[in-house]
């Protein structure tokens, strides 16, 4: 069994992202490890993309999402909505 997971801090960036990831992990019944059996990326990884600090990309959701079962459609659409959330480096207005 793994460690127990922290709550999503509210205030951060991509919490509710976050919530979604896990509770789609919850309800596929998954552990972390389960779930980097079947993908190509590591438990550590997997686990940040659900942390709400940032938002992982693109390719780690939706190994993340199909492992879980989850619509990998749905997911990107709400991966590009909230990448249009996320601060931009070296762009002025």
């Amino acid at each position: 069994m793994g460690r127990h997971e922290s709550p999503v801090d509210p205030r951060s960036p991509f919490a509710n992202f976050a919530n979604g990831l896990r509770a789609l992990r919850r309800r596929s019944m998954k552990t972390y490890e389960q779930i980097a059996d079947e993908v190509k990326f590591c438990r550590s990884v997997l686990s940040t993309a659900a942390n709400g600090k940032r938002l992982p990309t693109l390719e780690v959701t939706l190994a993340y999402v199909k492992a879980c079962g989850g619509s990998r459609s749905e997911w990107k659409l709400r991966w590009e909505a909230a990448d249009l959330t996320r601060p931009r480096r070296g762009r002025s207005r």
